[in-house]
Formats: structure tokens, C-alpha cells, sequence
């Protein structure tokens, strides 16, 4: 058991939310043994959720911050100390100007850059946190539901998504593109 896992079992609904400001740990790891936890401690399942999303929203919204106030000078340090590539900063900050609330759907995989380039590029405050809420919701369900199940496997669900998660992100933008397309047809 990791220091984390010993920390998120004494803390419970605590430990979940901040270890969501530790942005070193996966946070399909933190919301599989949410999941477990909620399974074998008997706590609830909805407060679980509603305590990892509020985490992971609080701590976009400070990485939104210091890349609004930051601006670029500060992402420049901390894409260089992040090892990002600067091809990819650029493309990343041209999808947020472009694409906007929609870029932001994607899974919290690149949770740290997205959040500094949403606050570099000054996305909407409003548009950036239902964003971000609702993404992470969808995908704390994923990995809650699945820690829930497979109690003591919990892992097993977070290391296969974290071996294949360029597939889910294909799916995920496939699914936003078609859901897209669907609506404008309907209008």
C-alpha cells in the first residue's frame, strides 16, 4: 500500500480531495480507490463523487489562476519544468482559443497544461468550470463505478486506462464530434 492509499484510507472523503491537488498521482488511480473505498468502508457513494469533483474543480481553478495572472512567463517556466514540448503548448493554447468549453471535455488527462492554458488564453471563467466539472464527473464515474466492483482489483481498471488512454482519448473526441455534429443537424 502507497502513502497516498494510507492517506486517503485514515482521511477518507478528505484524503480523496486532496489528494486531487497532488498532480503527480493519477487521478484515475485516486477515483478507482474512491470507488474501492466507498465499497469496503461503507461510505456513500454520491458524497465520494461530489467530494472528488469539488477536488479536482478547486484545483484546476488554482492552476486557472496562476496561468490567468501568471500569463504566458509563468507557463513558459512551468511547461519547461513539466518537459512539454513547445509544439505541443501551441497547438494545445490554438485548440483553447478555437475550440473553447469543447477542448476542455476531454478526459483531465493533460488536467495541469489545460487548466494554465485555459487561464493563459482567458477562456471564460464559467465556461472553464462547468467544463472541467463536467468532464471529471463523467470520468469519476467511470473509475468510481469500476473501483466499487472490482473492490480489491481497483487497480486493475486504472493501469489498464493509463496503458490505453490514447484510445479513450480518440473515443471520447470521436463521441464529442459526432454528438456535435448530431445537434447542429437537429437545429
Amino acid at each position: 500500500m502507497t502513502n497516498w492509499q494510507i492517506w486517503m484510507d485514515h482521511y477518507g472523503y478528505l484524503g480523496v480531495f486532496l489528494a486531487l491537488f497532488a498532480h503527480f498521482i493519477p487521478t484515475e488511480l485516486i477515483m478507482s480507490y474512491a470507488g474501492f473505498l466507498v465499497a469496503t468502508n461503507q461510505l456513500s457513494y454520491v458524497v465520494m463523487l461530489a467530494t472528488g469533483v469539488i477536488g479536482f474543480v478547486l484545483s484546476q481553478l488554482v492552476l486557472y489562476g496562476l496561468g490567468y495572472f501568471g500569463g504566458e512567463r509563468l507557463l513558459r517556466v512551468l511547461t519547461k519544468w513539466l518537459h512539454v514540448r513547445p509544439d505541443r503548448l501551441q497547438r494545445a493554447e490554438h485548440n483553447l482559443r478555437q475550440y473553447g468549453g469543447w477542448y476542455l471535455l476531454l478526459p483531465p488527462l493533460w488536467k495541469t497544461v489545460f487548466a494554465f492554458g485555459a487561464g493563459t488564453v482567458r477562456i471564460r471563467l464559467t465556461t472553464f468550470l462547468l467544463s472541467t466539472a463536467l468532464s471529471f464527473t463523467v470520468w469519476s464515474l467511470l473509475f468510481m463505478t469500476s473501483g466499487y466492483y472490482l473492490k480489491e482489483r481497483w487497480d486493475l481498471v486504472a493501469t489498464f486506462a493509463m496503458k490505453h488512454v490514447s484510445w479513450m482519448v480518440v473515443f471520447v473526441v470521436l463521441s464529442v464530434l459526432v454528438i456535435r455534429c448530431w445537434s447542429r443537424k437537429r437545429d
